[in-house]
Formats: C-alpha cells, structure tokens, sequence
C-alpha cells in the first residue's frame, strides 16, 4: 500500500532566503525585519538584483505619491508619477517575463503619514488612488527594530498584518556563504500571471483550521502583539497563495508564526492511503483507522478522485464516520452542480439498497 502525505508537499527547511523568494513569486508583500546592516537589502536583491529601493524615512508626499502641477497652457491640473514609480514601470515593461520589486526601505522609520501612503501602496497595489503597480511588480519593506532605532515607529497592526514576517540574524556562516557568492549569480525571478485556483483557499489550509475548531482550539484569529506574525483571516488567505506557489508548509512561519506552523507541518506531514490503492482494495483497516487527525488528511486528499470513481472512494470514507464522508462531498462536489447531483444519486442508490 502506498502512503503519502495528503497535498504532495516537500518538507525540507527553508532559509529567509527561501521565504523572500517564495512570498515574491506568490505575490505576497514581504517585510524584512533585523538590525541595521543585517544585509536586509542584500536579501532582495538575490530576488531582483535591479530591484526600485525607495528611502522611506526621507520621503515626502510628493516622492512617494506623485504631485499635482498647473498647466499654464490649459489651466488645467496635470497630476505627474513618482519617479520610483517611472522606474518601475520601464523596468516591468521592458522586461515582461520577469517579476521587478520595489523595495520600501527603512519604512519602520518613516513619519507616521508616509507609513500611511505606503500601507495604500501595498494594500491597493495603486498609488495615490490612481496608478496601478505592474502585474510583474511586487513589494518588500525592511525597517530597523526599534531597539535598533532611537527614531522607529511601530507599525500600525493593519500595515503589520500585510507582510509576510521575515527576521534576518546575519551568523557566522550564513555571512560567509553570502561574501562568496557572486552578484552575477542573483537572477531575476520569473513572472508567471497567476491562473485562479479551484478553490481560494488550499485544501491543507481549510482541513487543518477545521480540525483544531473540532478540537475547541481557534487558529483562525490569533492574538496579535505587533513583534511575530499572528493569524488572521487575510493572513491564511496569503499563506494559501504561498501553498499554492511554493508548495512547502514552512514556508507560511513568515505569516502565521513558528508555533501554529510546525502543528501545520505536523498535520500536512500525516501520511495516507492514496488513491490508487482505494480503487484498487490495496489496502487494510489501518487505512481508515486513527485519530482524527489522519480522518481529516485522508478524506481532502482523497477527495481529487474523478467523477468516475467517487462511489468505490466515498465507499472507503464513509468507514470513517459520517461527520467525516461530510467532509469529503463537500469537498469533492465544490459547489458543482453536476457532482452534487451525482452524490444525490449516489445516497439514494444506498437508501434504495437499504430498503430492499
């Protein structure tokens, strides 16, 4: 019999490296935290070696947003780009098939007001209501702890809880691997236009936040202290992005902290019967015996099946309970007209069976 974990997922570490690259390609805004001269821009321009470096703690509203100018000739308003923003556009449009960052440096020592227009930025992809940033264009700040700083700011939690999280500590040896490496070896990441996943939110993300529901245990909001990443509804949105993309659990720490990752990991770790095995009766009782926590791996992995063999799958799932074969349909059918017509069929062909 051959088991597996339930979503294909690779297990191995990540590096801070890894996650900027990995919140990067997913498109999610990434926030590089650590002590000045921690080589935070050093670590994006691995990603983007030409990437758009905006200085937050000197700009103004004008760097940052554009201005508004008075057309003599037209006595009209004429509202004019940042330069940043120039920039970015001529590098996006001349390189299409590449992703090009634009990098909000020292955002934590940035007057509270620019903080306010960048948060716009990142959270609108626009600027000032009116420029949209490129498809291929995606956001990374960096800022200085504040035990660091005499002059940082604290993040407001809505600006917080944009980013992935990530904390560089420059050691001994992440520092020589980086000074033997050759910028020539930084390349740019590709630029793939997302395509809309079957469903919003990845499967793992959904079993493993019912499951712990089901235990009395509520990981959808926890507590945020504006220091490490807490979860939230838009948070496991960004780390279903990150699933999708990455398709590495460890990655989703830079969203939702250490300690609700490693349970995730340990949930996503759970081995299964595949399905193969279940159409074919290659397996034993131990396939759908066990805790919970295996019921809920097995019956969303098992849920792929195609339409031609969902009655010898959903014949499996049902030996682990009702409340589980629940899960399953609604999973396998997706909202789809014809596959919930199909499971209707299904139990009325058992309740016909049953009266007989």
């Amino acid at each position: 019999m051959k088991n597996d974990n339930a979503y294909g997922f690779a297990f191995n570490d990540v590096s801070e490296e890894d996650i900027i690259k990995g919140a990067i390609q997913s498109g999610v805004a990434v926030f590089l935290h650590g002590r000045s001269s921690e080589g935070k821009s050093a670590r994006v321009k691995q990603a983007d070696p030409d990437c758009e470096i905006v200085y937050l703690r000197n700009a103004t509203p004008e760097s940052l947003n554009g201005k508004s100018v008075y057309n003599q000739s037209t006595g009209e308003m004429i509202d004019v780009k940042p330069t940043w923003l120039l920039k970015l556009e001529a590098k996006c449009e001349s390189e299409p098939d590449k992703i090009h960052v634009v990098f909000f440096d020292e955002l934590t020592n940035a007057l509270h007001a620019i903080q306010g227009m960048a948060f716009n930025i990142i959270f609108d992809r626009e600027v000032n209501g009116k420029w949209s940033l490129p498809n291929n264009a995606r956001i990374a700040a960096a800022g200085n702890d504040l035990s660091d700083s005499v002059v940082a700011n604290t993040l407001a939690e809505p600006l917080f809880n944009r980013f992935a999280h990530v904390y560089i500590e420059t050691t001994l040896d992440s520092w020589l691997e980086w000074a033997k490496t050759p910028k020539r070896s930084y390349q740019r990441l590709d630029y793939v236009e997302e395509t809309e996943q079957e469903l919003p939110i990845h499967p793992a993300i959904y079993a493993f936040i019912s499951l712990k529901a089901h235990s009395g245990v509520n990981v959808l909001r926890t507590k945020y202290d504006g220091i490490k990443p807490n979860a939230d509804p838009r948070k496991w949105e960004m780390a279903s992005k990150m699933l999708y993309a990455t398709r590495n659990p460890e990655m989703i720490r830079s969203l939702v902290g250490e300690g609700i990752t490693k349970d995730f990991v340990n949930f996503c770790k759970i081995r299964i019967v595949s399905i193969e095995d279940v159409i074919n009766g290659n397996y034993s009782s131990s396939a759908y015996e066990g805790d919970i926590d295996k019921k809920y791996a097995t019956a969303l992995a098992l849920s792929q099946v195609d339409d031609a063999n969902v009655t010898i799958v959903r014949d499996f799932v049902k030996k682990m309970g009702l409340e589980i074969l629940q899960l399953f349909d609604d999973f396998w059918s997706k909202g789809n007209p014809e596959r919930v017509k199909q499971l209707e069929d299904i139990r009325s062909m058992g309740l016909t069976w049953r009266t007989k």
